[in-house]
């Protein structure tokens, strides 16, 4: 039983090895100008999913956005709102968006300069941020 357990537990490391290995071999092929970042222009996948990895909003993905993806792929529309809110008041003020204030009024609908919960949640047109304009 022991030994059975041995196995297993080598198994699972090598495991989580190669699949380390497999992410930076896709960071570095995502990384087609060497510069150490993943810019949007770089970017293979969808656009949402970039601005889930960029945690810090600087328009690009470092390695640690990148081998952590999996904790930001997951957050609800809602726990992205808390985060951008960050004086808790209920809507995102232009001074809390990190994307620009173009793409900020595409989503304030009506044009109080603020997004509530409610435009954050219907994006219009079913477009996120950085599909509306870019940062």
């Amino acid at each position: 039983m022991r030994s059975l357990k041995i196995f297993f537990a080598a198994v699972l490391m090598t495991a989580t090895i190669a699949a380390a290995d497999d992410l930076e071999v896709r960071f570095v092929q995502l990384d087609r100008d060497s510069d150490g970042f993943v810019a949007l222009s770089e970017w293979t996948g969808g656009q949402e999913t970039f601005g889930n990895l960029d945690r810090d909003g600087d328009a690009v993905i470092t390695r640690d956005e990148f081998f952590t993806r999996e904790v930001n792929l997951y957050r609800t529309r809602e726990e992205r709102f808390r985060e951008l809110d960050a004086d808790r008041d209920g809507r995102v003020s232009a001074s809390e968006w990190k994307w620009g204030e173009k793409n900020m009024s595409v989503l304030d609908r009506n044009g109080d300069g603020f997004l509530s919960r409610q435009e954050f949640r219907c994006r219009q047109g079913g477009h996120t941020a950085q599909q509306a304009g870019g940062r």
